[in-house]
């Protein structure tokens, strides 16, 4: 029991890290300073898939907040790290509960909460019509997250040899 649980708190550590680069590293500014687009969604389902439910929340929600920290948006760190453990619980949930068949269409689904979630939170900050902006960029930004995560899922599983898929 302690060695799973030491296995799932290193995993978890991994995935964090992988968020934070797959985010940090692979970042391309709005236009207009009001945030940035990455790969970061990539790591976020990813993560989702692999650890599930909370564990899966908190690589998601801490990885990426400590990427908006890092790269000087620390005003979006705490809404980041609500809207990506979102994604995260919500992919979980979706890809334990739809055929497998149907896993890319819960990720696609799950990531849909990406620009919901900062068209909210950027319309609390500077209203409706700036927030509006950002919403084809985050749609862009997690549609194409959530393909990779498709990718990196299936070539995990085979690599791991478990046979199975997401």
């Amino acid at each position: 029991m302690k060695d799973k649980m030491i296995q799932k708190l290193a995993k978890a550590g991994l995935l964090a890290a992988m968020i934070f680069l797959l985010t940090a590293v692979v970042s391309i500014p709005i236009p207009g300073g009001a945030g940035y687009i990455n790969l970061g969604d990539a790591g976020v389902l990813t993560a989702a898939a692999l650890l599930g439910g909370w564990w899966g929340a908190a690589c998601a929600g801490v990885g990426s907040a400590l990427a908006d920290l890092f790269l000087g948006f620390g005003v979006y760190a705490p809404a980041t790290l609500v809207i990506k453990g979102g994604v995260a619980l919500l992919a979980a949930f979706l890809l334990r509960k739809m055929p497998k068949k149907l896993s890319v269409a819960a990720l696609l689904l799950s990531a849909l909460l990406v620009p919901a979630g900062y068209f909210a939170y950027e319309s609390l900050l500077y209203g409706v019509p700036s927030a509006g902006v950002n919403v084809g960029f985050n749609a862009m930004q997690c549609l194409i997250g959530a393909l990779v995560a498709q990718v990196l899922i299936v070539a995990i599983h085979v690599a791991a040899g478990t046979g199975k898929h997401a």
